[in-house]
């Protein structure tokens, strides 16, 4: 969010041990080394990059008109014993407003049409001789979010230096900096029901109500028994801005003691500076009789001193190069929140919140926390033949307990270059051939600070009708033996080039162990807490990634490129401690139970889906296998299975409906250049995997309280018993059948560019200059009935795999850009 793309040289992936090993616990979960542009010697050069294009939705969902879902609500009244909310004359006279085409920036047609526009833009100058390089950048990039009210800013400074004080000291810098702003007024991944946001909330509204009434006021909750807040109002009404100010840094030094001997010490800083503006008027309903608002401000100081002493040298048959050293990180972070409401006017938004009669007590915290490493490496080459590499880490963190804060992370790896050996030196097939094994440890420390230590916070007690506060343990129990999180990871590889090195394989399998989790488990009320952090179970994750790249052609003007990459990974819960399953509920409202939806089970993968298994509906004439049949095997319902056959429907036949993990995914690009003509297609796709359409619980359920998706049209009626949507029933119980999990498998034609590099005759001094139009989310190919299958409104927790409860919507962009160097 806060790189501009342009400023990048490189995207480095590093995911072994014993690559992953030397960068300790910022290793933990692989290595991403982003390496932005710097300056070189020679000629200054000037380049300028300009894009311009626009997003629309790529997928829309259409939902019930007004006369049909007070139809479809009287329906679902009557099956559930209620009466009916509408009359035939409301029925008859119901207009319809489309709630999900006023919450999108759309178009009627493609021809001049720019439905959500977006631009950017950068400017850098680099250049420099021997003595100094430099590289100075600004970029900027705008966008309009697909839904109303919702939009994008950034603007940024880039300054990298690289200096030669003598032939033996050398000095660089690293500043950059960067504010972006955000606007998402509840636009995004709320919850469902009455606590839905954005799309999800458009598509339960009531389509028989305007969004205002006939005096120009906005309505603010919808008239049906699910009262969805109006998200219109709430788009166009809120403010909810988001502002992050960050400065980034780093110099460092390098001098050669001797020709084989250098030191190398760096010193780097983050700095991060985070605003909200929350404010709802009294027009809307978050904003109550006068108002409400808040401001939250938070600072974060990150910084980092890395010292290190290199060493090589010839050595017996090879070279040896050794590396020791050790690093300090500091972290810094304090914020404080200010809260107000029933203001004399909404005219001053948050900018008065001391006029407001309604006040609450400020908020602020603070958190620090260090970790301090030790780090040595040592790699021996044997005519690029023979690579071998030790690497060992002593990490102590400041966020675990007293007696485990240190912690030993070593790792080891071989590479063989058969391709070198004199009895490959006849044959033709390989133009080279590596095989790579690694096994190491890394550790992890990403929890928040002070879980090992008693924490109090602020409580309000009443004596004498006065409200005194004072302080008292925290909800979350204190564990002094909290300890590294450690993985264990054996990887096994090997790199294969074919046919003159026209044809490129990397075939990597790897193995992980991680132990002593650190979650959070619940612990019964009469222990005075309600959770705790803890050193718990195991999880195993194993799999394979292979890479095949190839130059298909390359004749005169013309060249052919491609490469594919298909990855599997299997995991398995190994151990949860004293316990044989934990149970987790993402933020789904009141639909489900608070035990439904996701199980973390020994034997089973992370991302298990837990709820109820439908075989179909009940029809007329079918035998029930449960108690009570009149009221349990209504025809039109749906037909769950009895896992324990006890004749009853309880939380304890639930079963796990499917994974979010996918089976394999990957994906193919081809480039092909004629002449000055480039062309670029980059294919993604991913099969196996069960996405929980948690939408579809207020969408395709049929139960009636707020708007759903046209999928009920096809409902089971006495006159349409061919269907898998059940009957119109308000009462249904709120359950995660396993009619709501998809297959989120898709094939995606994620990115096309085409591009045109500018004649000498068009460039107007420039040195080089290209032409290119990009296409994104162009084309999926899937059977997920949601907005896109690649969806996880709960982030990248891999406990939960994917959920869609009410996600920003996916685009389809198109983007115009111009590069020009000078």
């Amino acid at each position: 969010m806060s790189i501009d793309v342009d400023g990048i040289e490189s995207i480095d992936v590093l995911k072994d041990a014993s690559a992953t090993a030397i960068y300790g616990a910022r290793g933990a979960n692989g290595v991403v080394l982003i390496t932005t542009r710097r300056g070189q010697t020679g000629r200054s050069r000037v380049t300028v990059e300009t894009s311009y294009g626009f997003q629309r939705i790529a997928k829309s969902i259409p939902v019930l008109t007004g006369p049909e879902f007070m139809q479809f609500a009287n329906e679902a009244a009557a099956n559930a014993g209620l009466s009916q909310p509408y009359t035939a004359a409301q029925i008859a006279s119901a207009p319809t407003y489309d709630y999900p085409s006023m919450m999108l920036r759309t178009c009627d047609t493609w021809r001049y049409c720019a439905a959500a526009p977006q631009a950017s833009g950068s400017l850098a100058f680099s250049g420099g001789n021997q003595g100094m390089r430099y590289l100075i950048s600004g970029n900027y990039a705008a966008q309009d979010g697909i839904e109303i009210g919702s939009d994008f800013r950034r603007h940024g400074v880039r300054i990298n230096l690289d200096g030669d004080v003598s032939d033996r000291f050398r000095l660089g810098t690293s500043l950059s900096f960067t504010r972006v702003t955000r606007n998402a007024p509840r636009v995004e991944n709320g919850s469902l029901g009455n606590s839905a946001n954005g799309i999800q909330a458009a598509m339960q509204f009531a389509p028989f109500v305007a969004p205002r009434d006939t005096v120009g006021n906005w309505i603010k909750t919808s008239p049906t028994t699910e009262p969805v807040p109006n998200p219109i109002a709430n788009a166009l009404e809120l403010t909810d801005l988001n502002t992050t100010t960050r400065l980034l840094g780093s110099v460092s030094g390098e001098y050669d003691v001797t020709p084989d001997l250098r030191v190398k010490s760096t010193l780097g800083g983050n700095f991060q500076f985070n605003k909200i503006h929350f404010f709802a008027p009294r027009t809307v309903l978050d904003g109550g009789v006068g108002g409400a608002g808040w401001i939250f401000s938070e600072e974060i100081r990150n910084l980092t001193n890395e010292n290190t002493l290199t060493y090589h040298r010839a050595l017996g048959p090879g070279n040896v190069h050794l590396l020791g050293g050790f690093s300090v990180q500091t972290f810094y972070g304090e914020n404080i929140r200010g809260d107000g409401a029933t203001f004399p006017t909404d005219e001053t938004n948050v900018f008065n919140l001391g006029s407001g009669s309604q006040l609450l007590p400020a908020a602020s915290g603070v958190g620090e926390s260090a970790i301090l490493s030790y780090l040595a490496r040592a790699n021996y080459n044997i005519d690029g033949k023979y690579l071998f590499t030790l690497t060992g880490r002593y990490d102590g963190s400041s966020r675990f307990g007293a007696n485990n804060k240190w912690a030993f992370f070593p790792s080891a790896a071989v590479a063989w270059r058969i391709s070198d050996e004199r009895f490959m030196r006849n044959q033709s097939l390989f133009s080279d051939l590596k095989l790579r094994l690694s096994y190491g440890q890394v550790g992890n420390q990403a929890v928040e600070s002070y879980q090992s230590l008693t924490q109090l916070n602020t409580q309000f007690y009443t004596a004498g009708g006065i409200e005194i506060p004072a302080l008292a343990p925290a909800a979350r129990k204190p564990n002094p033996d909290l300890r590294w999180e450690q993985q264990t990871q054996f990887n096994l590889g090997f790199d294969a080039e074919f046919l003159d090195h026209r044809l490129t394989v990397t075939l990597d399998h790897y193995r992980s162990t991680t132990k002593d989790l650190l979650l959070v488990v619940p612990l019964p009320s009469t222990t005075g807490f309600t959770s705790q952090l803890r050193n718990i179970g195991a999880v195993r994750n194993r799999g394979v990634e292979l890479s095949v790249s190839s130059i298909n052609m390359r004749r005169d003007r013309l060249t052919w490129r491609s490469s594919v990459n298909v990855s599997a990974n299997r995991n398995k819960v190994l151990n949860l401690g004293i316990d044989t399953a934990l149970f987790l509920a993402p933020r789904t409202g009141n639909f489900f139970a608070p035990n439904d939806i996701y199980i973390v089970k020994v034997g089973q993968p992370l991302g298990a889906i837990f709820g109820y298994a439908v075989n179909g509906l009940w029809q007329t004439g079918d035998q029930c296998y449960l108690k009570n049949p009149t009221s349990n095997c209504v025809p039109g319902e749906y037909k769950i299975v009895d896992t324990n056959g006890d004749s009853t429907i309880t939380a304890a036949d639930r079963v796990i409906l499917g994974y979010g993990e996918p089976k394999f995914y990957g994906g193919l690009s081809n480039t092909l250049t004629y002449g000055s003509l480039s062309l670029d297609v980059l294919l993604g796709f991913v099969s196996g995997n069960k996405v929980v359409n948690a939408g579809n619980a207020y969408g395709c359920a049929a139960i009636g309280q707020a708007n759903e998706r046209t999928c009920v049209r096809d409902r089971w009626t006495p006159s349409n018993t061919n269907t898998d949507v059940p009957r119109a029933n308000r009462s249904r119980p709120r359950r995660l059948y396993s009619t709501f999990v998809e297959d989120g498998s898709y094939l995606r034609l994620q990115t096309l560019t085409l591009g045109y590099q500018l004649p000498a005759r068009w460039l107007l001094g420039a040195e080089a200059g290209q032409l290119y139009l990009t296409g994104q989310n162009l084309w999926t190919l899937t059977g997920y009935s949601g907005f896109d299958p690649d969806v996880n409104s709960m982030g990248g927790d891999g406990r939960f795999g994917g959920i869609d409860i009410g996600a920003y919507p996916r685009t389809r962009t198109w983007n115009l850009g111009l590069s020009l160097t000078f």
